[in-house]
Formats: C-alpha cells, structure tokens, sequence
C-alpha cells in the first residue's frame, strides 16, 4: 500500500488513513518503506482502543511522521480504511 497518492484534502474534506480500528487490542502502525501495516504493540487484556486511530496522509508533523487523528464514529473501520 503506498498513501503518496492520497492527498490530505480532497472536496475541502479531510482524508484519513486508519492504522487501529476501535474495539481492537492490537496497535498498528504504518510503515511506509516496507507499504504494510505491522503490529507495534498489544494492550492488556479487558483493554481495548475506545476509537479509530489513524494517521493524515501526505502531511508531517515535529516528529516527522503524518500528522495523527483520533476518529468518533459508531462502529469501528480496517487497518488501511481510507475516510
């Protein structure tokens, strides 16, 4: 999967990428050089992300990685879901 394509807004609408759906243990990252996503870590267990992290393509932040969003919606998405 390469994101280089999908610009940050598309119709004054923001693009996101989503690495970790909501209801999920596992914490996943995107890792550009490889184009996967891969675990990085996994929470305890009775512990779950309470909503979709994702990630602003084509954009950096002071860290120099996409700059991070925190999506509220009812039901959770994929890894890889483009909103």
């Amino acid at each position: 999967m390469n994101f280089d394509n999908v610009p940050a807004l598309k119709n004054d609408l923001l693009n996101v990428i989503i690495e970790t759906p909501k209801g999920w243990r596992n914490k996943y990252n995107y890792d550009p050089e490889l184009e996967l996503f891969c675990l990085k870590k996994c929470l305890p267990l009775g512990m779950e992300f309470p909503f979709d992290f994702g990630f602003i393509p084509n954009t950096i932040g002071e860290d120099g990685d996409p700059l991070d969003v925190l999506v509220i919606m009812e039901d959770g998405a994929y890894p890889g879901c483009l909103l």
